[in-house]
């Protein structure tokens, strides 16, 4: 068994599926509600049960008594610009492997987009992640979105920024579904294990879980559908019901 293989065994529990938590968003939105104390939500999703949570560098340092023993660590590697910028494009290495090793990550996570100026550039990133993870035996989970917001829900669009994570060395695929059967399809020709993303707020966050884990998934990497609700610890409790079964 490789080390991929051991620190993947920490996040994908016996049952091979997971409930992550996304705790990042921060660095680019700063403390919106749900965030503004980093150690108080990630105590709050980890003793309710989550398998992983993600972490941007600093929190992760920060969080470390509230997570550590008690669920993985995913460490967010690309990132760096802020909702103030108005040349968004596409996200930059924010924090080595190496690094990312250190802090005690049994993962780490980077953004892979498609279907824009900025694809390119992503892309090859995410590809030379992928080889410097797998030279130190840490799990690489690429998040892949299309460049641009009208085509979040097109299963074509989806389907190629997922198959593209997955030739390029992703070890873990984040993606968003469509709640349709296209999502079948999807997951289907990706080879490695798939987590569901979240999205937008929204009240129907179980449903889109169970309709990702009937057509496929393997577990869900939910963010602001957990710390933006008002008891984010029963939502999370719910996603492991409704993910692991109990």
């Amino acid at each position: 068994m490789t080390g991929v293989e051991v620190r993947l065994r920490r996040i994908f529990r016996e049952d091979d599926r997971a409930v992550v938590v996304a705790l990042d968003h921060g660095q680019h939105q700063g403390a919106i509600a749900g965030l503004e104390s980093m150690p108080r939500i990630v105590d709050v999703v980890a003793g309710a049960g989550a398998d992983a949570v993600i972490l941007n560098p600093g929190a992760a340092v920060e969080c470390a008594p509230a997570y550590a023993g008690r669920c993985a660590l995913i460490v967010r590697i690309t990132g760096a610009s802020t909702r103030l910028d108005p040349a968004f494009d596409y996200h930059r290495q924010i924090c080595s492997v190496d690094c990312a090793l250190s802090l005690g990550a049994d993962a780490v996570i980077a953004m892979g987009f498609v279907g824009g100026a900025g694809e390119a550039p992503s892309l090859a990133l995410l590809a030379e992640l992928a080889g410097d993870c797998h030279r130190r035996g840490l799990p690489l989970i690429a998040e892949m979105l299309p460049l641009d917001p009208d085509h979040f829900q097109d299963p074509e669009w989806i389907g190629i920024a997922v198959r593209a994570g997955y030739e390029l060395g992703a070890d873990v695929i984040k993606a968003y579904t469509t709640g349709t059967e296209a999502d079948r399809k999807v997951i289907q020709a990706c080879a490695v294990p798939f987590l569901a993303a979240g999205g937008p707020k929204t009240t129907d966050s179980i449903e889109i879980a169970s309709q990702a884990m009937a057509h496929g998934a393997d577990g869900v990497a939910f963010g602001r559908n957990v710390f933006g609700d008002d008891a984010p610890d029963r939502v999370v409790s719910a996603l492991v019901n409704a993910i692991h079964g109990r």
